[in-house]
C-alpha cells in the first residue's frame, strides 16, 4: 500500500516530510472549516487548495493523525504507515556525505547476514552497491568515507541486526589499494 505514495518530487512527499517535523500546533478547533487552510498557510507559507486536499487525503489514508488535545491545541503526527512511507523517501535519497578532505582511512564493511534475512541481505547488497562502494569480495565492501550512519539506517529499514551482522573496520591499509584508489579517484 505504501508503494503507491512513493513518487519523486510530488506533493504527498513534501507534505509527509513537512509533517514529520511539525509536532504539536496551537490552532482553532478541528471543527473549524478553515483548520487545514491555516496549517497550510503557516507551514507552507501560502494558502494552497491542492495542499489542503492532499492533507485530507493523507488523513483518510491513515498516513497522518490529526487530533484535538484537551488544552485546545492540535496534534499533527505521522501514523505508523506514514513513518514507513517517510523512511522510504529518506531511503531513496540516502547518500554518503563527502567531507572536504579525505582523512586517509578506508572503511571496510563486512557482513554476514543469516539466511532467514536473505531478501534483506540481497536488498542491502544492492543498496550499498548503489551508494558507490567497492566490492572486494562477496560480502566485503570498501568506502573511503565514514558511512556508519547510512549503514545503520539501512539495517533499520531492512530489519537487519547491525551489531550482530555488519562490521565496519577503519584502516589505513587495504589489499588491492591501487585498484581501489582508481575506483574512487574522483571522490578522494
Amino acid at each position: 500500500m505504501a508503494k503507491n505514495f512513493i513518487k519523486k518530487n510530488n506533493l504527498t512527499k513534501e507534505i509527509l516530510l513537512k509533517t514529520a517535523h511539525i509536532g504539536i500546533l496551537t490552532l482553532p478547533a478541528l471543527t473549524s472549516p478553515y483548520f487545514l487552510h491555516q496549517i497550510v498557510k503557516k507551514y507552507f507559507g501560502e494558502k494552497n487548495e491542492k495542499r489542503v486536499r492532499r492533507i485530507r487525503e493523507l488523513q483518510k489514508k491513515k498516513l497522518i493523525n490529526i487530533e484535538q488535545l484537551s488544552d485546545g491545541s492540535i496534534k499533527i503526527s505521522l501514523s505508523y504507515l506514514g513513518k514507513i512511507v517517510t523512511d522510504q523517501y529518506k531511503f531513496d535519497e540516502i547518500k554518503i556525505q563527502k567531507p572536504k578532505k579525505w582523512d586517509g582511512y578506508w572503511r571496510v564493511i563486512i557482513y554476514d547476514i543469516p539466511q532467514k534475512f536473505h531478501k534483506a541481505r540481497n536488498a542491502f547488497r544492492e543498496k550499498i552497491k548503489k551508494l558507490g562502494m567497492y566490492q572486494l569480495q562477496k560480502s566485503i565492501w570498501i568506502h573511503p568515507y565514514n558511512c556508519f550512519k547510512e549503514l545503520d539506517f539501512l539495517c533499520a529499514i531492512f530489519g537487519i541486526p547491525l551489531e550482530d551482522c555488519v562490521y565496519i573496520i577503519k584502516t589505513k591499509e587495504i589489499p588491492k589499494e591501487k585498484e581501489i584508489r582508481n575506483f574512487f579517484k574522483k571522490v578522494i
